[in-house]
């Protein structure tokens, strides 16, 4: 049989900074059956394994890659929010 499987990459994006801890201006978070894959935020800038076979894995060109796709949808938001400022 076979299996199925889920891959959601959900993006968070506030429309003004929150001095919270923890809390960012700009998140991405991949998850591929509910258990986190990686993660972004506008504070690190970078897209970082959240398994450790990920991490042992993927070449060092899969997560630079993946931190410029994160940073294209951060720009957009910055755009659009400045835009309504």
């Amino acid at each position: 049989t076979a299996h199925k499987h889920s891959l959601y990459y959900i993006y968070t994006a506030l429309s003004k900074p929150i001095t919270l801890p923890g809390i960012y201006e700009f998140t991405a978070l991949g998850l591929l059956d509910d258990r986190e894959l990686d993660y972004f935020n506008s504070q690190n800038q970078t897209k970082v394994p959240m398994q450790d076979w990920m991490r042992e894995k993927m070449q060092a060109d899969y997560w630079d890659k993946g931190t410029q796709s994160r940073r294209t949808p951060q720009i957009l938001h910055f755009l659009l929010t400045s835009e309504l400022h």
